[in-house]
Order: C-alpha cells, then structure tokens, then sequence
C-alpha cells in the first residue's frame, strides 16, 4: 500500500512537472510567432514565469530588449543564459553588444552621444566600466568560438572608443580574414574606416568606407535618418526591429520638435 502510494505521488509529481514545460513551451512558442515586440516580451516573460529555467526564453527576451534599448534588462538575460548555458558562445557577444550600447546610456539622449562619438575623436564614453565589460565579453566569445568573426569586429569598436585605435585595427582585419556573415564583414569595414579617420590616414579611409557602402548600404548605423539609396537584398532576422526602433527615434525626435516649436510661437494680440 505504501509503494502504491509513493508511485502515485512520484507519478503525480512528474505530471505536473510535464504540464509545466509544455505551458512554458506554449507561451515561448506564441511569443516567437507573435508580431509584436511588447508581446513577445509579455509571453517571454509568461514562460519564464512558469520555467525559470528557460535558457531560450531568457535568450529571445534579451533581444527584443536589446533592441528596445533597454540595455540593463537585456544584460540581465543574457547573464541568464550564461549562467544556464555556460559554453554559450554567442550570448557573451551579445552581452558584450549590450555592453557596448551601455557605455552610453539609454534613450535618445544616448543616440545623440553615440552620433557625436562617431564624428568626432571619440576619446572613452563616460561608463568607462561598460566599455571594458564589452571588450571582456567579446573576448571570452573569441575564446570559445576563434571563428567569430562579429566578435572580432564588435571588439574592434569597443576599442576604437576605448582610444586603443592599433588592436582596433588588428580585430577589424581579423574579422575581415575570416570572411564572416555580411554585416560582420561591413562592421569591420566600419570601423576600419572610423579608425583610419582618426588616425588621418585618408586614403585608407575612402577606401574602407566604399567597401562598406558597398557591401552595405544601410551602413553608419547613425545617424538614424540614413536611408539605402541602393537595395542589396540583404535582410537579418533583427532587421525589424532595428527598423521599429529608429521609426520611434524618429518620432520622438519630430514630436520634440513640434512642441518647441510651438512654445516659440506668440500668440496673437487682439485687436481693439
């Protein structure tokens, strides 16, 4: 009777723990289907609640974040996965983007900062500690994976804004040699051509920056109101959402200058 009784609970146990990972399951796969970003954060989040220990959902969440410019939370994910998924390479690249994006804060204010460290000697962004998190990042993802070419070239940037321009330009080449996926082969022909600008040298500028353009259209990232005059037929799987993000830079850019606008304006006197 006692044995009956254990087996019951045992079965009983596992049964539910069987319907937890499919509920979890449930709400991670309508969030991958969904094609809103604050929705697919929402059942993320729903499945998380139910399966803390869904590497995959932690992942997925840390993108959107990402992208929403929400860089602690996105970090926090991504540490996640990495304390689920130790020798997940790509999860500490994308921790070190995140850090990357970080040394410069969060919102508009951050965008205008990254503009003004594009176009002019960039020195060190004032979250000095962000930036040298991302180098760390990168360089564990290097460890792992030696073929990360998008490591190599995100790294390259981290330390073109850290003022180390020759292991800028050491990673960037790097990246190059490997012949990496498209927009890791433009990313390092970007900072090739950011690096070579700074250092004077112009002629190796003007030619990194026509491989760029020419792989690349869509290419500086900022500022933000660029737009490809020439269609490659390249697209990513973030793409959207880059696109979401920069619309609502856009917007809030345009409402900011409507409102100032409209303060600058008198209002008209009355006549007699």
């Amino acid at each position: 009777m006692k044995k009956t009784i254990v087996f019951a609970i045992i079965y009983l146990f596992l049964a539910a723990a069987v319907a937890t990972g499919q509920d979890a399951m449930e709400f991670y796969n309508r969030g991958l289907k969904s094609s809103l970003s604050y929705k697919k954060v929402e059942y993320f989040t729903k499945a998380l609640q139910i399966d803390p220990n869904l590497a995959e959902a932690y992942e997925q969440r840390a993108i959107h974040y990402y992208f929403q410019e929400r860089f602690v939370r996105a970090i926090e994910d991504f540490s996640r996965v990495i304390e689920l998924k130790p020798y997940h390479a790509d999860a500490y690249r994308m921790r070190g983007m995140a850090y990357l994006k970080k040394a410069h804060g969060e919102g508009m204010m951050a965008e205008i900062k990254r503009l003004v460290h594009r176009y002019r000697q960039p020195g060190v962004p004032e979250n000095r500690n962000a930036l040298v998190k991302a180098i760390d990042n990168f360089s564990r993802a290097i460890k792992m994976d030696p073929q990360m070419a998008n490591a190599y070239s995100y790294r390259a940037e981290a330390y073109r804004l850290h003022g180390n321009t020759d292991q800028a330009v050491l990673d960037a080449t790097r990246a190059l040699e490997l012949q990496g996926d498209h927009k890791s082969t433009a990313h390092a022909y970007n900072v090739l051509a950011l690096t070579y600008r700074q250092l004077g040298q112009n002629e190796l500028y003007e030619a990194a920056y026509s491989k760029l353009v020419e792989l690349d259209p869509y290419f500086p990232d900022y500022p933000p109101l660029n737009v490809p005059l020439i269609s490659t037929g390249y697209t990513s799987n973030t793409d959207s959402l880059k696109i979401v993000r920069l619309f609502g830079l856009i917007g809030i850019i345009v409402i900011s200058f409507a409102f100032i606008f409209r303060l600058g304006l008198r209002a008209p006197k009355k006549k007699d």
